[in-house]
């Protein structure tokens, strides 16, 4: 999804949007069927539902305002380039957070 963003900055023909959303849309799918495993691998399954809803909340919120916060800076620019910037800019953020997470160790203890 990132290089999605960054490749929709510089589009100016028809074809260029097209070729944004069928990597944008692979990229949404893959990221949707592998967010609960990953869940799951990262924290363990002991708060999954918990962690999972809040991974979900804060995606929806992020859904809801990530519209409105475009419409707004294309108001102010004139342009959508700032905004692909800024959702370019917050995937790269996503994916370093990401990469850095660790699986949970739980030590069993032995009776």
């Amino acid at each position: 999804m990132t290089v999605a963003f960054f490749w929709l900055v510089p589009a100016k023909e028809l074809w260029m949007l097209y070729l944004f959303a069928i990597a944008f849309g692979f990229a949404q799918g893959g990221m949707g069927a592998v967010e609960s495993p990953m869940v799951a691998s990262l924290f363990g399954l002991r708060s999954h539902g918990l962690i999972f809803g809040v991974c979900c909340f804060v995606f929806t919120i992020g859904a809801a305002t990530g519209p409105i916060m475009t419409g707004y800076i294309f108001d102010v620019n004139g342009s959508y380039q700032t905004a692909f910037l800024v959702c370019g800019a917050l995937s790269v953020a996503g994916l370093m957070s990401t990469i850095l997470l660790t699986p949970i160790r739980v030590e069993r203890s032995r009776i």
